[in-house]
């Protein structure tokens, strides 16, 4: 998990308190649910920057593959003219 779970159990237990204790104030329950709210975006941003890190590598890998398919045909035309030249010599 990415910890959103675990937050939002804390938040309960806390607002929860002693078994069967009310929330104090409207107040406190707001407060609770911002440090939520920011918790979350937090997570979110996280799973965002690793999503974006995975698509950059793969675009990288697909950039360095492209670049070895160029690289075999280049490296197989140049035997080519060096077959060509040995045979005419």
């Amino acid at each position: 998990t990415y910890g959103i779970t675990d937050s939002w159990d804390e938040i309960v237990e806390t607002l929860q308190g002693a078994p069967g204790a009310p929330v104090s104030t409207d107040t406190e329950l707001g407060g609770y649910m911002r440090e939520f709210e920011m918790r979350v975006r937090q997570d979110m941003d996280e799973i965002y920057m690793r999503l974006d890190d995975e698509q950059t590598e793969r675009q990288l890998l697909a950039g360095w593959l492209n670049m070895l398919f160029r690289d075999r045909r280049a490296h197989a035309y140049t035997h080519h003219l060096m077959e060509t030249e040995a045979r005419m010599s």
